[in-house]
């Protein structure tokens, strides 16, 4: 895993994260590679690291590599706002994970939400009388 890239520091609508991956072995094998995002946690309570996408690698000859390209949108980086009912990607620093599984991280990078973004608003048709 090398070469993690981001194509901008600051988040608008969607980010890409690239990441080479290359084959160090002496036999041809592929590699599943995870995406995972870590939240600010200023209002909502969050886990730790979620998975937001992930993807296989071709067949890949003893040093040859391929580059693996991921899109976030802003749906990818909500969590549920109970108190507003809304899915909710909050302002504040993210970071980018990618390994191998959540605990084979081999690289990592962050990006900045300016300003918290409403994905999608949900009515309480099903709230308690």
């Amino acid at each position: 895993y090398s070469a993690l890239k981001i194509n901008t520091p600051v988040f608008k609508d969607k980010i890409k994260v690239s990441v080479t991956v290359t084959n160090k072995g002496k036999m041809a094998g592929k590699e599943v590679v995870q995406l995972y995002v870590s939240a600010p946690a200023t209002s909502m309570e969050k886990p730790m690291q979620e998975l937001r996408a992930f993807g296989k690698t071709k067949l890949l000859q003893p040093n040859q590599s391929q580059i693996l390209t991921f899109e976030l949108s802003a749906r990818d980086l909500s969590s549920f706002d109970e108190k507003n009912s809304t899915w909710l990607a909050e302002k504040g620093t993210y970071t980018v994970k990618i390994g191998a599984s959540s605990r084979n991280i081999k690289l990592k990078t962050t990006f900045k939400v300016n300003q918290n973004i409403a994905v999608e608003k949900v009515s309480k048709a099903l709230a308690p009388q």
